[in-house]
């Protein structure tokens, strides 16, 4: 007779789905900063994330060009609470939607990113959901 392993599978799933958000969160601060434009490096820098509210740290400013530092979460993610990636630089909204700035030639970095969402934390979970036994 088989046992039932329904408590040790919920439990797994659990784990993968915090796993897969915690992939897709840091992929897609990572692909924000790397496709931020750069001219000091604050903006690149400035991709935060945050649990329940956004984040409003500020990178600090600088007189010339400086080192992207991207700062890790520091605490647990879990599938238990909202979660934002945000920065809070006074020109990022402009930045993002700019015809004329971005690494990737025009403002559609930003969008490139935003419209791919979906398609990415469906990867993230599938990742992590298919070692589920």
């Amino acid at each position: 007779m088989a046992k039932f392993r329904g408590v040790e599978v919920v439990k797994q799933i659990d784990e993968a789905l915090d796993k897969g958000l915690a992939r897709f969160l840091i992929n897609t601060q990572s692909k924000l900063s790397a496709a931020s434009p750069v001219k000091f490096g604050r903006l690149a820098s400035g991709w935060f994330i945050g649990k329940g509210v956004a984040d409003r740290t500020e990178p600090p400013k600088r007189k010339s060009a400086g080192p992207v530092v991207i700062t890790k979460y520091s605490g647990e993610i879990k599938m238990d609470s909202g979660w934002w990636i945000s920065n809070s630089l006074p020109y990022a909204y402009r930045a993002a939607f700019d015809p004329y700035q971005g690494r990737r030639g025009g403002g559609d970095w930003f969008t490139a990113i935003e419209n791919n969402l979906a398609k990415d934390v469906q990867r993230s979970f599938d990742f992590f959901l298919r070692k589920v036994k």
